[in-house]
């Protein structure tokens, strides 16, 4: 099996054993205990089932929030290689509107993984929602609904409609400041939102020629755009008007994008990619996408000593090693995941902030 073959199935392995190993809970550290500043909420956390039409595809996940009680947020680490992120499933939401993000998880991932940017958005005055995406994520894998990729920016649609509606929610939303973000694949997934479409031509030229690059074998894998009435769906708009400001956490999948699409864009775009590279070309991904997009509307940062799994939860210090010797291969998602991640969570804490609040 060619070398880009064995990286592609490396990387499945990776992103699904690993998080059953954590007992698919791989959440974050608490920035907030490192600041010297008083928070002024705490973070608030409950269960979401999105209720609508489509009853072929349920969606379930979190929604984190401000609540009044910013001195409460406990941890239970049942996680032998992942830390947890601070949460009250007990909290009352604080009084007011606040700005909603919507998060969309990789390739086999969930709701956990960007557990810690929602706590501390959620002690910083955000909504903070995320579903389980049916087919691609860690609980449900299935060919069928992978293969149907182009559902994967609805599910966001739906998951904003739904809490619009929703009585508890819906009336705290701003409906001026909604937001959303995604890493990896769904950085991808998100970019729709903005207004990029998916361009069947292009993906069989790039992927005819270079059929090793990463979303070449994930799409081939999943038997994406194979058919005519596939591909019409692929290349639909999925543009949500309701979405002022866009955030890719190190996307994969910008080699197959419309050009023309990304040049006409005037959603505001934060791109932040990782330059370790170590799961990622940036030359095709990260950085090719900051280089299509309208630059009056991109902000494209580069975090030089950052991995793909940085985005991520951190790791315990003894996640690493426990990794290695159960599910050899699958330690890259704890490489200097634990102090070094913390360090760089602050970083694209930051960022984030700055981009959503200009």
């Amino acid at each position: 099996m060619p070398f880009e073959v064995n990286r592609f199935a490396n990387m499945r392995k990776t992103l699904v054993l690993s998080l059953s190993l954590a007992f698919w809970f791989p959440l974050a550290g608490d920035l907030a205990a490192q600041e010297n500043t008083q928070l002024a909420y705490g973070p608030g956390v409950a269960d979401i089932n999105v209720s609508d039409k489509r009853t072929d595809r349920p969606l379930s996940g979190d929604i984190w929030f401000p609540s009044n009680t910013p001195g409460k947020h406990s941890r239970t680490d049942k996680s032998k290689v992942w830390q947890m992120a601070p949460a009250d499933r007990d909290a009352i939401m604080a009084e007011g509107q606040f700005p909603l993000l919507v998060v969309s998880h990789g390739m086999y991932g969930n709701t956990f993984n960007q557990a810690w940017l929602a706590s501390e958005l959620a002690r910083r005055g955000y909504i903070v929602a995320m579903i389980n995406h049916p087919g691609t994520s860690t609980f449900l894998r299935d060919p069928a609904q992978a293969r149907e990729l182009w559902d994967r920016p609805v599910d966001i649609s739906r998951l904003i409609s739904h809490l619009l509606q929703d009585e508890s929610f819906g009336p705290r939303i701003d409906r001026n400041r909604i937001f959303a973000a995604g890493h990896s694949l769904g950085g991808f997934t998100v970019m729709f939102l903005a207004g990029a479409e998916f361009d069947n031509t292009r993906y069989q030229s790039v992927c005819g020629s270079e059929p090793t690059l990463v979303v070449c074998e994930v799409l081939k894998g999943w038997s994406v755009a194979e058919t005519e009435a596939d591909r019409m769906e692929m290349a639909a708009s999925r543009k949500d008007e309701r979405v002022r400001k866009v955030i890719s956490l190190d996307l994969g999948g910008t080699p197959v994008f419309s050009r023309k699409s990304l040049q006409q864009i005037e959603t505001p775009i934060l791109v932040l990619g990782s330059g370790r590279a170590d799961m990622l070309d940036q030359d095709v991904e990260s950085r090719a996408l900051a280089a299509a997009l309208p630059a009056e509307f991109v902000e494209h940062k580069e975090f030089e000593d950052a991995g793909h799994f940085d985005f991520m939860g951190v790791c315990k210090p003894e996640g690493f090693a426990i990794l290695k010797e159960h599910e050899p291969g699958d330690e890259i998602v704890c490489i200097k995941g634990n102090t070094e991640r913390v360090a760089q969570h602050q970083r694209i804490l930051t960022e984030i902030l700055t981009f959503l609040t200009q």
